[in-house]
């Protein structure tokens, strides 16, 4: 009864994907978004990343605003200590750039040439 409840656990925890809490106000107009990888080895920090960036943008889009990304942290999973995750930095603007990301600490710029 026991191993049943915890094979019912396991792969509740896989389907669910991420655990994950709404986006949090920063600053003007600027918010902090965080996302842990419940699959942990399984599961892709990117792809964790990528749900927080689709989510900012459904969240800029509710308030009739756009989604500019500002940082992006992704943290792998360590074995046996960590699940590994996501986190962005991101703002709700009335008209976003169009930022090309560099390999600088998910520092988002525009390039002028």
């Amino acid at each position: 009864m026991k191993r049943n409840r915890l094979f019912v656990l396991a792969v509740s925890l896989l389907l669910s994907g991420c655990a994950t809490a709404p986006p949090v106000q920063i600053g003007a107009d600027t918010y902090y978004a965080a996302k842990t990888n419940a699959a942990g080895a399984f599961g892709s920090v990117q792809a964790v990343a990528g749900d927080l960036m689709a989510e900012g943008n459904q969240f800029c889009a509710s308030i009739r605003k756009q989604f500019e990304l500002v940082t992006e942290n992704v943290q792998p999973p360590v074995y046996g200590s960590s699940l590994g995750g996501a986190s962005i930095t991101f703002k709700c603007v009335n008209q976003a750039g169009n930022p090309v990301m560099r390999k600088d600490n998910g520092v988002t710029t525009i390039d002028s040439h």
